[in-house]
């Protein structure tokens, strides 16, 4: 059930079956030279739909914009401060549970640190106040731990072997393979970079050469059971 498709009529209705939500959480954020700014959103929602048809769940509005760090000074990339993040979220659960949801499950594309420690701010401080309220973050690379046989890079981070293969499965008319490139940018150890493409020519962290589809459907049936799992515990307090 999307939401932001229903009349209030139907949100109050549906919320006597069910009361969890899916919020997604992308970014405008540059994904190397072959793949779109949007590749965290398309990934979050595409990821919330799929469990939504298998989990009585509602799916909420995305939120587009996270907190970019490295990848601000990248045409396009379009960044929150943390403060603004943080806010956003706990504005956005607040409402959702004051209309009747109790368990949230928000749903990140993009895992930047800071925008990560900014929902888990969020999240906990909703936490303290809601005591009938139940959240889960969900950290995609943690999903994913068991697939070693199919994912090669160990140290994919960004626009590489795990998003790109995604993306051939999601959208593949967005993906422009000839210009994937493997790159694994070294910041200065210890020292905040003033200027991160110093250290990132295309803006990829990882290998996007190993991409293919037939990962990406592995990757999104591993990552959409895993997810249905993390709700039925949610739901089961």
């Amino acid at each position: 059930m999307y939401l932001g498709e229903l009349t209030w009529k139907e949100v109050e209705s549906a919320l006597k079956d069910t009361k969890s939500v899916i919020l997604p959480c992308g970014s405008t954020e540059e994904h190397g030279y072959h793949l779109p700014l949007a590749t965290d959103a398309l990934i979050a929602e595409e990821l919330a739909r799929r469990v939504s048809s298998r989990r009585k769940i509602f799916v909420a509005p995305a939120v587009n914009y996270g907190v970019c760090r490295s990848t601000a000074p990248f045409a396009g990339t379009l960044t929150l401060r943390f403060q603004t993040m943080n806010a956003l979220i706990e504005d956005i659960c607040e409402s959702l549970y004051r209309h009747g949801f109790r368990n949230i499950i928000i749903l990140p594309g993009h895992l930047g640190s800071a925008q990560v420690a900014a929902i888990e701010v969020a999240a906990q401080s909703l936490l303290k106040r809601f005591d009938d309220l139940n959240i889960a973050l969900v950290i995609i690379p943690e999903l994913l731990t068991d697939l070693e046989d199919v994912i090669e890079d160990r140290e994919d981070k960004h626009a590489g072997e795990v998003e790109t293969s995604m993306m051939l499965v999601l959208r593949p008319e967005l993906v422009k393979v000839d210009e994937a490139v493997c790159e694994h940018p070294r910041f200065p150890e210890g020292i905040v970079a003033r200027n991160p493409r110093d250290y990132m020519r295309s803006g990829v962290m990882g290998d996007a050469t190993l991409a293919t589809k037939k990962k990406g459907e592995v990757i999104i049936e591993r990552l959409v059971e895993r997810i249905c799992e993390i709700i039925d515990r949610v739901e089961r307090g």
